[in-house]
C-alpha cells in the first residue's frame, strides 16, 4: 500500500482592492481538523500569522471561505 501525499491547503484568498491585507489560508489539519490563517508579509518578507481560526469541518470550512469572498476576499488558484 502507498502513502499519497497533498497538500493541507485548500484554499487561499486575497483582497484584490488591498493586497497588502495578506492572505487567508485554509489548511485541512489531522483527523479532519480544519484551521483559516490570516497572513500578512513583514518588511523582510517573512509572514506572519495574525489570526488564527480553528473549523469544526469542511463544511464549516467552505461556509468560512464564502463569508470571505461576500467581503472582497477571492480565490487565488495554485498553478
Amino acid at each position: 500500500m502507498t502513502t499519497q501525499y497533498r497538500t493541507p491547503r485548500l484554499a487561499t484568498l486575497i483582497h484584490q482592492a488591498t493586497p497588502y491585507r495578506g492572505e487567508w489560508i485554509i489548511l485541512q489539519n489531522t483527523d479532519r481538523q480544519y484551521t483559516a490563517r490570516h497572513e500578512v508579509e513583514q518588511a523582510h518578507g517573512e509572514r506572519k500569522v495574525v489570526e488564527l481560526i480553528y473549523l469544526k469541518s469542511l463544511s464549516e470550512a467552505q461556509a468560512f471561505s464564502i463569508y470571505l469572498s461576500t467581503h472582497g476576499w477571492s480565490q487565488q488558484w495554485q498553478t
